[in-house]
């Protein structure tokens, strides 16, 4: 069993997964709206670069409210046709990524970017919605919890924390916990290229405090100040932002 996180429309690193190392686990964020390294993604495609670079710009620097008047400014024009046209890509880079995963035994949960109605349109036999289950796995119980942080920008894969906190709360016999997004501890979400707190669930905190499963597992901070740390008894780890580094987390890497 492999971990990844953060896809964001990443298909050739998709294609060179390797087949032989059991299930692939996503943690979430399989589509791109906007890279904030280079602002490629669905954002770019339907509002051009230079308004992209100004969304990019108002999020490093938090100011989420100039942000948001600045996405309503760029749906007066023609609110319909530019409506169509994100659900459209969206609906596209949701079919060739899941065009890809088929060819592989994939369990998946949402993160903040994500549709959950759409992603379970490609469910089969071998593509798997885990969100809210423990799955156990060579003898070892994995408990999977999706949904993005509610932020001031109220990306539709969010989920309020009580809603989380009740879904963490029927995962409490897991070995292991895999979100989207970590336990709100400073060194995990801070991202040391913004310079900025990102999110981070209290519940999840409270939940490994109380709980002590062995590991913790997520992604959603691209490039967090720590990858690694321990809460108690448990490890916590960030298994990388796939869409940048091709990386994965090998579950027998980790010692159970």
């Amino acid at each position: 069993m492999i971990f990844i996180s953060d896809v964001h429309y990443q298909i050739e690193y998709l294609n060179s997964l390797p087949k032989n190392k059991g299930p692939i686990v996503i943690l979430g964020d399989l589509i791109n709206w906007i890279d904030y390294r280079d602002g490629q993604g669905i954002a770019m495609d339907v509002f051009g670069k230079d308004n992209v670079k100004k969304l990019i710009n108002l999020r490093k620097e938090h100011k989420f409210d100039e942000r948001k008047t600045l996405w309503r400014e760029l749906y007066t024009a023609d609110p319909d046709k530019i409506a169509q046209k994100m659900q459209s890509a969206i609906h596209k880079q949701y079919e060739d990524v899941f065009d890809v995963l088929k060819k592989y035994e994939v369990w998946f949960i949402p993160g903040n970017v994500d549709d959950v109605d759409i992603m379970n349109t490609y469910l089969s036999s071998s593509v798997k919605n885990v969100d809210s289950l423990i799955v156990e796995y060579d003898d070892i119980k994995i408990g999977f919890a999706g949904g993005g942080v509610p932020t001031p920008i109220n990306a539709r894969g969010e989920i309020d924390e009580d809603t989380f906190s009740k879904k963490l709360f029927k995962l409490k016999d897991s070995n292991i916990i895999c979100t989207h997004a970590p336990p709100l501890v400073r060194e995990l979400v801070t991202d040391v290229v913004t310079n900025k707190i990102e999110q981070g669930w209290v519940s999840l905190k409270d939940f490994i405090e109380r709980y002590q499963p062995e590991y913790s597992l997520f992604g959603d901070v691209h490039q967090p100040q720590a990858s690694y740390w321990s809460l108690n008894a448990t490890r916590c780890i960030n298994v990388g932002y796939f869409r940048a580094t091709n990386q994965y987390l090998e579950l027998s890497s980790i010692c159970i």
